[in-house]
Order: C-alpha cells, then structure tokens, then sequence
C-alpha cells in the first residue's frame, strides 16, 4: 500500500519538476557568463546608491506578489471524471508555475539591465542571490505550492486531485 509520501507522482507533475529545475539552472550559468562580460578587472567596488535597492525592492514586491496572487485560482465546478479533474487542475497549476516564475525571474534579469547601467557585477550578484531562493520557494513543484493551489481550487468544496486521487493512497 502507498502512502502520498511514496505514491507515484504523476507524469505532469515529473515533467513539471525538470522544466522548472532547468529554468532554476539558468540563473547560475546567466550569472557565470555576466561574469566574463561585467566583471574584465575583478568584482570591483560595491556600488552605492539606488542600483542595489532598487533589485531588492523588486524581490520583495516579487515574493509579495507571489504570496498574496500566485496561488489563486477559480474554484473547480462540479462533476466530471477524476482523471479530466486531475489533468486540468495540473494545466492550471503548470500555468500559474509559469506565472510566478516569470515574476521572480524578472528580479535578475532587471538586475542584468541594471548592471550595465552602473557597470557593477555586483548587481547581478544580488539579483541572482535574491532570485534563486525565490524562484526555489515560489516555483518549484513542492507539496507546499501543490497544497495552496489545490486549496484554492477546491474552494467550492469539489475535489482537484492536484496532490493524488485516493486509490493512490
């Protein structure tokens, strides 16, 4: 017998794992090559002023957003298949995924623009520190991202099978 713990995942939820671990591994390889491109006499002095405020205030206006937005959804209507119910709650999951992480994303690719503008690749530094936590605590597939969506979706009362069915169990 299986328990949620060890039931198998399903296929959209794997796939869903790998894309967003392959979008997560972008941000570390965007940092080495801004590296060759910003950094030619070493890391240089830490910029003053608005550059560096203005990444972590994007960071906190991202994570805001995600918290209080990214995991909303309309209620599911009643009736239909289990397996069609699964399906579609795992399309809208996947949507809303995307969503979130275009948002946090957009925190180290601003910081890429703005990094140019003060010649500092402190700036992506920052941006790329304050965009991998968030993009792995908002994006990623976890059962705490599966339980708030699924919460949101059963809202009306109808099941969204979005963490299993129960002959999984």
């Amino acid at each position: 017998m299986s328990t949620p713990m060890t039931a198998p995942k399903p296929a959209a939820a794997a796939g869903l794992t790998m894309v967003v671990a392959a979008m997560i591994a972008a941000i570390p390889m965007i940092t080495l090559v801004m590296w060759f491109v910003l950094a030619g006499d070493g890391i240089g002095d830490f910029p003053g002023g608005w550059a560096p405020l203005v990444v972590v205030a994007l960071a906190v206006a991202a994570y805001s957003f995600c918290e209080l937005a990214g995991f909303r959804a309309l209620a599911l209507p009643p009736g239909g298949q289990p397996a069609e119910i699964e399906r579609e709650s795992w399309q809208k999951f996947t949507s809303s995924t995307f969503v979130r992480f275009a948002l946090c994303e957009a925190v180290f690719l601003v910081s890429i623009a703005i990094a140019f503008v003060v010649d500092s690749y402190w700036i992506v530094l920052i941006g790329a520190v304050l965009a991998l936590p968030l993009v792995a605590w908002e994006v990623w597939p976890s059962r705490r991202n599966q339980q708030r969506f699924a919460a949101a979706l059963e809202s009306a009362g109808h099941p969204s099978y979005l963490l299993g069915r129960p002959q999984d169990y």
